[in-house]
């Protein structure tokens, strides 16, 4: 386990706290436009500049892939938002499969299937797990029961990873299950605390290292739906897991957030940043030191323009 990665974390979530109500803004847009690109891509859809626009500006219409991704995430998120000012249950089977009807209408042609859990025996391309082929609503409440186990029980780049791998191991619909749980597990991210994650996929090798760790992190509950998910208990489910198995996704996603509370941090105090070389003055440190102190995300900071520019406030001593 990654101990000092998630004091980073903790720190930044710290910080950010008192902005938190402040969400959403325009850099948070602009991340879920990013977002919505990189969730395509990672399905192989592609979508580029310009028609990401359009549907920001709210100039396209419906029943496109890429507009009810970026719709459905922003409804999603901004109502975790909400759920998490006021610690009201968000989880539930509604949720869920509203999900996949906001993700699909105007795109599947039969609409009974909006919203609805597949039956029967399917197939996870490229992986090695089996999906449960009948009870999938007994298994999707079990999921919603363990995700907020594994926020209790683990740190929370740890426990996004385990609820996000078992949710796509279950693969409750036909179709869409990686954007529907991408944005599920932001949802929660958000509702428990933290922010919405670009899990980035327009490169190449960003998209195999996302699916790699995937195929890694499901190691440990391959043999889980084998049995009757009555017989299921959340610390079994737990226990299953192998860290070892699911460090790479855990990483990812813990790294990812870093960056989302830096460049959060950054945009609401962005009267505050200094330029990388005026803040190792500040300090008494050489602007190398303070670069490398960047990289070990030991500083918030963003880089726009090629230029690093700091919030001044120093990582605590004990990290």
């Amino acid at each position: 386990m990654n101990k000092m990665l998630t004091k980073l974390i903790e720190w930044r979530r710290t910080v950010f706290k008192p902005a938190f109500i402040q969400i959403p803004n325009k850099e948070w847009l602009y991340m879920l436009k990013e977002e919505t690109r990189n969730s395509l891509m990672i399905e192989g859809i592609f979508t580029d500049e310009d028609e990401l626009d359009k549907v920001m500006s709210g100039t396209y219409k419906s029943g496109n892939e890429v507009v009810n991704y970026f719709r459905t995430a922003k409804f999603f998120y901004s109502l975790a938002f909400e759920y998490a000012k006021t610690q009201e249950k968000l989880q539930s089977l509604a949720l869920v499969r509203t999900c996949h009807r906001m993700l699909f209408e105007g795109i599947i042609q039969n609409e009974s299937k909006l919203g609805n859990f597949r039956y029967g025996p399917i197939k996870i391309t490229g992986a090695k797990i089996k999906p449960p082929e009948y009870d999938v609503s007994d298994w999707v409440k079990l999921w919603l029961k363990y995700v907020e186990y594994a926020y209790q029980n683990h740190p929370v780049q740890e426990a996004t990873a385990r609820a996000h791998v078992l949710f796509e191991s279950i693969h409750p619909f036909e179709d869409g299950n990686g954007r529907i749980g991408r944005i599920l597990m932001n949802t929660f991210l958000i509702y428990f605390g933290y922010l919405n994650i670009v899990i980035k996929g327009v490169e190449d090798e960003e998209r195999k290292e996302y699916i790699k760790a995937l195929e890694s992190a499901e190691r440990g509950i391959r043999k889980l739906f084998e049995e009757d998910v009555q017989e299921q208990s959340l610390e079994k489910i737990d226990g299953m897991f192998s860290g070892k198995d699911t460090e790479a996704l855990s990483n990812l996603i813990g790294y990812r957030l870093i960056e989302a509370f830096d460049r959060q941090i950054c945009f609401v105090n962005k009267d505050k940043l200094v330029r990388a070389d005026e803040f190792a003055k500040q300090i008494g440190k050489s602007t190398d030191a303070v670069r490398k102190m960047i990289e070990r995300k030991q500083l918030i900071a963003i880089k726009p323009e090629g230029r690093w520019l700091v919030y001044p406030q120093m990582c605590p001593q004990s990290l």
